[in-house]
């Protein structure tokens, strides 16, 4: 293993800096999943905040 992985151990980022790198790599998950998503807000009872959205995979 090169020593220039193992540096990358050592960087920390900022909230934004995470925040920004979250979203540029964020995978659109597709059917099903988006039409879930957009579903959600339209449950019976409205009781979202009683479901687990999907983990999305990192590749």
């Amino acid at each position: 293993m090169s020593d220039g992985y193992l540096g990358a151990l050592g960087v920390r980022l900022t909230d934004e800096q995470y925040t920004r790198l979250t979203d540029v790599g964020a995978v659109p998950l597709g059917a099903p999943h988006e039409g879930i998503a957009a579903s959600l807000d339209r449950l019976p009872g409205g009781a979202t905040d009683r479901i687990t959205a999907p983990a999305v995979p990192v590749a």
